[in-house]
């Protein structure tokens, strides 16, 4: 059998060769605690658990990993370790918020642009970067990962080292594909926002000319309330003279009433005077004349009243 673990650079098995015996081939102190058990994973000697025990090659056949897509050992321990990420996201559910995890990796990250206001740009699909390329799409290895690599390096044959330098430029060459078909899809990406700010510059297009017409149709408008609040003042100048002017004649006629009435009652006092005036004088004239006649000593017939 073979002990095969991850490649720090693209995630490739690396095969340690065992002896036919399931001995593992003396390679070193650090090899020297490698334990090979009927449990699927290997016990690695500083405790990582990314090894994977590879099947033994028959004559004429390379030795294949057990890992196929049904029975891979590292899927199940990704799917383990994945378990309390997914019962996060199952308590989670019920929510529509756009944060949510996948695997334990945060959706809603920080956009790396950010406008004049210091608010960050929200977009499409690649406003943070392509998913093959950029830092987000880059693993930080560990240390330790170097030294493991080593270790088995110095444990494999030429021919197996040859084997697996192969097997990593196939998977690169395979990688760069997705990574060219990324590039088109992100470049087709680019062509929908700039025909959808096509659109919009279209939308602009027609709400400037309906401004324009708007703004015609205000500017009349305004024309139309200044020529009617001109004639709304004449009117009002002529309104406030006419009244004026009735409310001259107004006073004038009052004035002139006024005046005959008093007139009138200085005409009535004048005429009861002119009465009072003339009986006076009537019975004054009568009582002159026996006065007279009575100094002359003349007697005259007695008369049955004064004025017979």
């Amino acid at each position: 059998m073979s002990v095969a673990r991850t490649s720090p650079d693209l995630d490739k098995p690396v095969h340690n060769d065992v002896a036919p015996t399931g001995e593992p081939t003396p390679s070193g102190p650090s090899d020297t605690n490698v334990q090979i058990e009927n449990s699927p994973v290997a016990i690695h000697p500083n405790g990582s658990e990314g090894w994977l025990p590879a099947a033994d090659a028959g004559d004429g056949e390379e030795p294949s990993a057990i890992g196929s897509p049904k029975t891979s050992v590292l899927r199940r321990n990704t799917l383990v370790n994945r378990a309390p990420s997914r019962a996060a996201s199952t308590r989670s559910r019920g929510s529509h918020s756009r944060t949510q995890s996948i695997g334990g990796v945060s959706l809603g990250r920080k956009s790396v642009f950010s406008n004049a206001d210091g608010r960050p740009v929200s977009g499409s699909t690649f406003i943070n970067g392509a998913g093959t390329t950029g830092p987000s799409a880059s693993a930080e290895a560990d240390e330790s990962l170097a030294e493991r690599a080593a270790t088995a390096d110095g444990v494999l044959s030429a021919k197996q080292q040859s084997r697996i330098k192969k097997n990593e430029v196939k998977d690169g060459r395979r990688l760069s594909k997705v990574i060219k078909m990324e590039g088109k899809v992100e470049r087709q990406a680019l062509g929908l926002a700039i025909r959808e700010l096509g659109e919009l510059q279209k939308i602009q297009k027609d709400a400037v000319k309906r401004e324009e017409k708007a703004h015609t149709g205000h500017m009349k408008t305004i024309s139309a309330y200044q020529k009617c609040e001109e004639a709304f003042l004449a009117a009002r100048a002529a309104l406030e003279t006419a009244q004026a002017q009735m409310n001259a004649a107004s006073e004038t006629l009052d004035v002139a009433r006024s005046n005959a009435l008093e007139a009138t009652e200085a005409m009535q006092e004048k005429s009861q005077e002119i009465d009072a005036l003339r009986t006076m004088n009537g019975v004054d004239a009568r009582e002159r004349e026996v006065k007279l006649v009575e100094l002359s000593g003349k007697s005259q017939k007695t008369k049955k009243g004064w004025f017979n």
